[in-house]
């Protein structure tokens, strides 16, 4: 399970990054809202991950 940590922290920063984007830019309201749900979204799911993967490597 480890060696999914890159990944989702890359997929962390990916979030952020589309968050920051639907907020900050002037896109077509349909991307913007796209961002602004997809964004977080993956955020919280990368968040989420990797604390459980943490406390399960802590565990075992």
């Amino acid at each position: 399970m480890a060696r999914f940590l890159p990944a989702l922290m890359v997929v962390l920063i990916v979030g952020n990054l589309l968050t920051i984007l639907g907020l900050t830019t002037n896109l077509a309201p349909v991307i913007a809202r796209l961002f602004l749900i997809g964004g977080p979204t993956l955020t919280v799911l990368a968040a989420v991950s990797i604390v459980v993967i943490v406390l399960k490597a802590k565990r075992g």
